[in-house]
């Protein structure tokens, strides 16, 4: 389904504006482990979709995912979304509520993936969009994947849980760990430097609607 024609068509299912690969992962292992109705829509990047007056209209950020919700609102940003899906769905127990005693915790650390593990990803997948000089693309790569280093190193010092990031047991945090996991360059040489990181990883993919959607995205 094109983006023009689900405007023509919402539902009171909830709509992802997704790609392969994307952001979209998170937000996706969501609705499936909450047992939502939800439809996904291809937004073929590559082919600049979404800098399309279409798409822009529904997101003016020009970014995947986004999240149309049953009640009309479209929401960009994973980190929103997993906030949102959690506080519009708070018998999942995925995200703390507010009140609870690791609220702050959880904002905390899945912030810190969004805020930091984003943008150095970018830097080490697209060079180009950080420099006018090409003869500085290699250098830009090598510090952005050392600056994955320290990010994974500081998840992996945060990990409070048995196999899961909060000690509360499973939760949105641990999608988030493992998607920005499935994007690292070399996850066997992740894993083995950061156990707790590959721990947490490991026991989300084994989750059926988690590994469904692994599959989804990173699959042939």
């Amino acid at each position: 389904m094109d983006v023009e024609q689900a405007k023509k068509n919402l539902t009171h299912e909830y709509q992802l504006f997704w790609e392969r690969m994307s952001g979209a992962i998170a937000p996706q292992c969501l609705l499936e482990e909450m047992g939502l109705p939800w439809r996904k829509i291809s937004v073929d990047m590559s082919a600049a979709a979404h800098e399309s007056p279409d798409y822009i209209a529904i997101n003016p950020t020009m970014r995947v995912p986004a999240l149309h919700t049953p009640s009309g609102k479209t929401l960009g940003e994973t980190g929103a979304i997993t906030v949102m899906l959690g506080e519009w769905h708070p018998e999942s127990g995925l995200v703390p509520q507010p009140g609870e005693a690791d609220r702050a915790d959880f904002l905390f650390w899945l912030f810190y993936m969004a805020s930091v593990g984003y943008p150095t990803f970018s830097r080490s997948w697209h060079p180009e969009q950080f420099t006018q000089e090409e003869s500085a693309h290699e250098s830009i790569v090598e510090t952005a994947d050392a600056d994955l280093d320290v990010l994974f190193g500081v998840l992996d010092g945060g990990i409070e849980g048995e196999a899961t990031f909060l000690r509360r047991g499973f939760s949105a945090l641990d999608i988030y760990l493992a998607m920005i996991a499935r994007w690292h360059p070399d996850r066997d040489a992740l894993f083995s430097k950061y156990t707790k990181v590959a721990a947490v990883c490991e026991a989300t993919e084994k989750r059926p609607a988690c590994s469904a959607v692994m599959e989804d995205h990173f699959g042939q």
